[in-house]
């Protein structure tokens, strides 16, 4: 496995790969000196590049069968066809796309190499979504809520998420690097997670975004959006400039609901009102302690090709999904078709 850029997002991905028994990562590319001086640090042994070219040569080293794409948005593109074409699964950081066509094309090409692309999406496999996703399950074990009829996800942030030192720590305010602003960045996982949770995308949504100085031209720093699935509906608040950092979800079904505040979790159904605890989300960016169920899920989707469907499906609904979001808050947030 080769890990392609080296900041918080490559950094996690390393330890972790470092815990697992079925996981050897033998490069790392990154562009940055520092940055591959440090991963050499780390990876005694293994290959480090400045970048992916280098890694995939003839002769190059030790064999590669998947690419962890851990780079800013504006080089998820280029490196997942490069790793694609050369016959590779690829692991691709949120956002995989920021457009729908761009998704689809992906997502197209995934399939003609006959390659599995699985979106990292950390989220749907954090405690947090087990247990709004139990909430709403069929069957024995669920906490009896119903199919969701409305849900509501509030992320505050005091500031963007940094990256490291010797890259351009603040590419999330960058439009080229980034490509859009919180909305694209953590609205994507909270579309995601609206996806499996209403188990559909939706069929219109509608959006407004603010932006620093309300100049056109810097990224969005704030948005609140509405996706409505037939009668249900999925709200959205997403803010770097709250002055906190907290995290709260609640879903409500035709039999009760559940809350997660940070830590606390709390439900309301037939059988009366429970609590339960959980490590926050809030506590830090990197959520390592997230990262075994998503590699599992990634190798167990791997081992069924019957299911690569599944997460190309998931890639192109969110993008096209946040794309309209854009689009409804260009039109200042009339509904718009998904």
């Amino acid at each position: 496995m080769a890990v392609v850029g080296f900041g918080t997002a490559g950094g996690v991905r390393l330890g972790g790969y470092a815990s697992l028994p079925d996981a050897e990562v033998v490069a790392v590319v990154d562009p940055s000196p520092d940055r591959r001086a440090r991963a050499a640090e780390l990876l005694p042994g293994g290959r480090v590049a400045a970048t992916l070219a280098e890694v995939l040569a003839p002769g190059a080293g030790p064999a590669v069968d998947v690419v962890d794409v851990c780079a800013p948005p504006a080089f998820h593109a280029p490196l997942t066809r490069a790793a694609l074409a050369a016959g590779l699964h690829v692991i691709c950081e949120k956002p995989v796309a920021a457009h729908a066509a761009e998704a689809r094309d992906l997502t197209e090409l995934a399939r003609r190499h006959g390659r599995l692309l699985f979106p990292a999406h950390n989220y749907g496999t954090s405690p947090l979504m087990r247990v709004l996703s139990e909430a709403v399950a069929p069957g024995p074990g669920a906490t009896g809520l119903g199919p969701p009829e409305s849900a509501t996800f509030r992320i505050l942030r005091d500031r963007h998420a940094r990256g490291v030192p010797g890259y351009a720590p603040d590419w999330r305010r960058s439009p080229e690097l980034a490509g859009g602003g919180i909305l694209l960045d953590h609205g994507t996982h909270c579309v995601y997670m609206a996806l499996r949770l209403f188990g559909r995308a939706p069929e219109r949504v509608s959006c407004t975004v603010s932006r620093a100085g309300g100049e056109r031209s810097a990224v969005d720093e704030a948005a609140r959006l509405r996706l409505r699935f037939g009668a249900g509906t999925c709200d959205i608040e997403l803010s770097w400039t709250s002055g906190e950092r907290s995290n709260h979800y609640a879903v409500h079904g035709p039999a009760g609901s559940v809350r997660v505040d940070d830590a606390r979790v709390t439900g309301r159904a037939a059988r009366g009102e429970w609590r339960r605890s959980l490590v926050s989300p809030s506590k830090d960016q990197s959520h390592l302690e997230w990262f075994t169920p998503m590699y599992e899920d990634f190798r167990r989707v791997l081992a069924d090709p019957g299911r690569w469907a599944d997460p190309a499906r998931e890639i192109v609904d969110t993008a096209r999904i946040v794309e309209a979001a854009y689009r409804s808050a260009d039109a200042d947030g009339r509904e718009v078709p998904v």
